[in-house]
């Protein structure tokens, strides 16, 4: 990878084309981030079939404009109505809503709309920068480093469930003690876990 592969990517993106197609994607990602419940994820899988027709790059901006503009629009609802538009929204309601109560919504959009920028910006040039020394460093990887990460994997699991189960407060857990919710001889066992 050099310079001049990403002095083409840019001579491809800011084509007049491929500038609409972001634009349209970042309006309809914000319109979908504003509605709760349906999400960046959503709006692009809704949005895939518009793109079979498209040139290839041009589709990668618009659905990556989408989801981006998603990102955003649900920290419209958050600060405006208290209303997460995304999972991702939540914490701006700490913030967003007490300004907008105050009339300082303005402020609290541009403040999300500047943070959510400047940290797309920044995420991109870090996988810029970083994902040619990533991929060679993945394709190294043989059937031993598979193993190693599936292992640490499942031992990471393992380790958080047992947490899960048992707090530092209560005694540990002996096999007499299994199922967790006690035994299931009484016909009012099952009342017991209900209540």
């Amino acid at each position: 990878m050099g310079i001049d592969n990403l002095l083409l990517g840019f001579q491809v993106a800011i084509t007049p084309f491929n500038l609409m197609v972001a634009v349209i994607g970042i309006s309809l990602g914000t319109v979908i981030g504003v509605l709760p419940g349906l999400g960046g994820a959503n709006g692009v899988a809704i949005l895939l079939p518009l793109t079979f027709r498209m040139p290839p790059t041009s589709a990668i901006i618009l659905l990556t404009s989408l989801y981006w503009g998603a990102l955003f629009g649900g920290a419209i609802t958050s600060i405006l109505f208290n209303i997460p538009g995304e999972p991702w929204s939540v914490a701006t309601t700490f913030d967003g809503y007490p300004l907008a109560k105050k009339g300082l919504g303005g402020q609290a959009l541009t403040a999300a709309f500047s943070s959510s920028f400047v940290g797309a910006l920044f995420a991109t040039i870090l996988i810029t920068l970083f994902a040619p020394l990533l991929a060679e460093i993945a394709l190294k990887f043989g059937p031993p480093e598979f193993f190693a990460i599936q292992m640490l994997t499942f031992s990471s699991f393992v380790g958080w469930g047992d947490r899960t189960r048992s707090s530092p407060s209560s005694p540990s857990r002996s096999a007499s003690s299994w199922p967790p919710w006690g035994s299931t001889s009484s016909p009012d066992s099952s009342a017991s876990l209900l209540a």
